[in-house]
């Protein structure tokens, strides 16, 4: 069982309950839940996740191995979900590579039409290249014939000068009232290793591990609510709002966000009045 290996790990390591108990910000009673496998009295599976998770990183085992073999002991139809998404993704993944162009030149009838394709465009360029020396001559002797008039450069100059009045005009005329953002964008990015939680009007859209230096969005019309298992490795960004990290390192903190910002904790308990 899961408790069993932690345990037996902790022991190997000549750490007490304590120990975890002070290095984690775990309670003991908790540690003990864990290891005996009574996850009732911990406060909900979003934390004994974090908890557990918090618990393998101190020991130096692989945290995510651990809360998948969790998922696996508890919710077993969840985890064969879970692998065969994981499955399907990878499968995406590869098909892209395996639909490569075949090698250039493959045969001799390839060949020989890119190089007549190939002298075709080099005939378009040069007599491109014809045109424009004939045309540019055409105007420099045009200019010259031309020369003798001064009444020409004024005209150009007016014209010139009234132009940037037009340009500072418009702008006025199509000024329009910016819009109100619709419903709510959360922008993470993390700053180490993460398990979070995501709910979007409600329905989970995502549940796993960010790892260091990846940045995420959800939308909601309503609310975004974010459970992350290590709040001091993980920062939000809300409607274009930077709104720093969500706690400290090692703590589990669920954030809600509304398109009018942050919804404190203290407004949820009365909701929930």
């Amino acid at each position: 069982m899961l408790g069993d290996m932690l345990r037996a790990e902790r022991e190997r390591q000549n750490l007490t309950i304590k120990d975890i108990e002070k290095g984690t910000s775990i309670r003991a009673l908790y540690i003990e839940c864990i290891e005996n496998g009574d996850y009732s009295q911990l406060p909900g599976e979003v934390y004994t996740k974090g908890f557990i998770r918090n618990y393998a990183n101190f020991l130096k085992m692989d945290a995510d191995a651990i809360v998948k073999r969790f998922t696996e002991e508890n919710h077993p139809e969840q985890a064969a979900a879970q692998a065969a998404k994981e499955a399907e993704q990878a499968a995406e993944e590869e098909a892209p590579q395996k639909a490569k162009v075949a090698p250039a030149f493959s045969t001799g009838k390839d060949f020989h039409q890119r190089v007549e394709s190939s002298h075709k465009r080099q005939n378009f360029f040069l007599v491109a290249v014809i045109l424009l020396v004939v045309a540019a001559g055409a105007f420099f002797l045009l200019s010259d014939s031309d020369s003798p008039t001064t009444a020409k450069p004024a005209k150009t100059a007016t014209t010139t000068a009234k132009a940037p009045q037009e340009k500072t005009e418009k702008p006025q005329q199509q000024a329009a009232p910016a819009k109100k953002a619709e419903g709510v964008e959360v922008v993470a990015k993390t700053t180490g290793s993460c398990w979070t939680q995501v709910k979007a009007d409600g329905k989970v859209v995502y549940e796993g591990t960010l790892e260091k230096g990846k940045i995420e969005t959800w939308k909601g019309k309503e609310s975004v609510v974010i459970t992350a298992g290590n709040a001091g490795a993980i920062a939000f960004n809300v409607n274009g709002k930077d709104l720093g990290k969500a706690g400290d390192i090692g703590e589990v903190t669920e954030k809600t966000f509304t398109p009018e910002g942050e919804k404190s904790a203290d407004s949820k308990k009365d909701s929930k009045k």
